[in-house]
């Protein structure tokens, strides 16, 4: 028989004769409807085979794995997985923070939304609870797919091994930059990690999040604000020349609603600056790891009101709106795109649709049908590399490759501003070209 583990465990290992039923496994999710767990099978990159249960259901286990297989044999873990994070609404999330007397923020953070994709590693353990294996996830799969691995081989893994070599945890990164390019471009960065989270028992507070990052060299994304009892502080390292002219009675917030809407202020008084002498936005919005009444972790996105009203116009639903849950989609299938498609022609469709309907309303979803089979279409046809895009690859290569690569993502971005939407490809390109003639990066 399956020994019961408990939910709040990362990891649990015990013995077993036969695979998990889907009515059993619902327990491990927060007793979710079995409708939304999925059956997956696996090869991990070092080539153990895993099978097991994924939640597919966008909460606090969105992504989450019940594995019951390892390798043909019975093994069961619990791997979480990074929360869905939602959007702060007002009145309707006075409950996520403080208590029922108290309801206020209380040593929370925001930090900045990079504009990329959750990366999450978790470790295979043995019958002695040694790690076989840590292996990288999407939220959307058991084992991240070939593009993703390969994005993953490019970064530096030092503190992740040394991480591992003394814990056992789940670690949650974003993963960002010119190769993993979704609305705003991050033109200094080929491809890098950020820490946004860790699980062991529980979820790391910021505090602790913060100890984790100083022990074992983990970067995370700049802490924009800190939310006390009573104010917002602006905290940003990366963004501080801009908010100079910010008075301290501004920061003023004696509420949760009061705080979110500071913070909303600050990042569209930053994108306004900021695109006035760089010609684009900064930032997409912050994510405020807070506690809610409960004493669980709670993750939640906030964004300047006017790319809110883009990504939320209950008029219909935007193309941009549309091509960022595409990539999702690319984000959690890419490798198989092909595949899926050939098996069910209805799938990319289902999932950008569920997607869509977290924040647009229903009618103008059914509505974009064919909208969203056009754009998914456009994205997965832009796979082929044009000769205009080789032509201006091998132009910044051959006048700044004594710069670097970087370098040359500068000099695109001015001699080609609109050409902003192409910048993955052309890093890709010159990727392989200072590859191919040896040159440093």
């Amino acid at each position: 028989m399956w020994m019961m583990l408990g939910i709040h465990r990362s990891i649990h290992n015990v013995g077993s004769e036969t695979m998990i039923e889907i009515e059993e496994a619902t327990k491990y999710f927060g007793d979710c409807k079995a409708k939304y767990l999925k059956r997956f099978s696996e090869k991990t990159p070092k080539g153990n085979y895993i099978e097991g249960w994924i939640c597919k259901k966008s909460n606090r286990y969105l992504g989450s794995l019940l594995i019951d297989t390892l390798a043909g044999e019975p093994h069961l873990q619990f791997v979480q997985s990074m929360p869905k994070i939602d959007y702060f609404e007002d009145e309707r999330d006075l409950c996520l923070v403080g208590s029922d007397a108290n309801l206020t923020f209380h040593d929370a953070i925001a930090y900045e939304k990079l504009d990329g994709s959750c990366l999450i590693l978790y470790p295979i353990l043995d019958e002695n609870g040694y790690i076989v294996e840590v292996v990288p996830k999407t939220r959307g799969r058991a084992v991240a797919d070939s593009h993703f691995l390969e994005l993953y081989d490019k970064i530096d893994k030092s503190a992740i091994w040394d991480y591992y070599g003394h814990n056992k945890g789940i670690l949650f990164f974003e993963m960002y930059g010119i190769l993993n390019q979704h609305d705003i471009i991050h033109y200094d960065t080929g491809i890098d990690i950020r820490l946004i989270g860790c699980y062991t028992s529980r979820f790391h507070k910021p505090k602790s999040l913060r100890v984790l990052c100083t022990k074992y060299g983990f970067r995370q994304p700049d802490t924009m604000f800190e939310i006390g009892r009573h104010s917002v502080s602006i905290t940003t390292q990366k963004y501080t020349y801009y908010f100079n002219d910010v008075k301290y009675e501004d920061r003023v917030a004696p509420t949760p609603i009061d705080a979110v809407s500071k913070i909303k202020h600050f990042l569209e008084y930053l994108n306004a600056a900021y695109n006035d002498m760089n010609g684009r936005v900064a930032t997409e919005g912050v994510v405020i790891n807070c506690t809610d009444s409960k004493g669980r972790q709670r993750y939640l996105k906030v964004k300047p009101r006017d790319i809110e009203q883009k990504h939320r116009n209950y008029d219909g639903v935007t193309r941009s709106a549309i091509v960022k849950e595409v990539l999702k989609y690319f984000d959690d299938y890419g490798a198989d795109v092909q595949r899926i498609y050939e098996q069910d022609p209805n799938h990319h469709t289902e999932y950008i649709t569920r997607m869509l309907l977290e924040d647009y309303n229903e009618e103008y979803v059914k509505k974009s049908a064919k909208k969203i089979e056009k754009v998914f279409m456009e994205i997965w046809n832009a796979k082929q590399v044009p000769q205009s895009l080789h032509d201006i690859a091998q132009e910044l290569f051959d006048e700044y490759k004594d710069e670097g690569i970087t370098h040359c993502m500068r000099m695109f971005g001015q001699k080609y501003p609109m050409k902003k939407k192409d910048a993955k490809t052309i890093y890709h390109v010159l990727d392989i070209k200072f590859k191919r003639n040896g040159i440093e990066l």
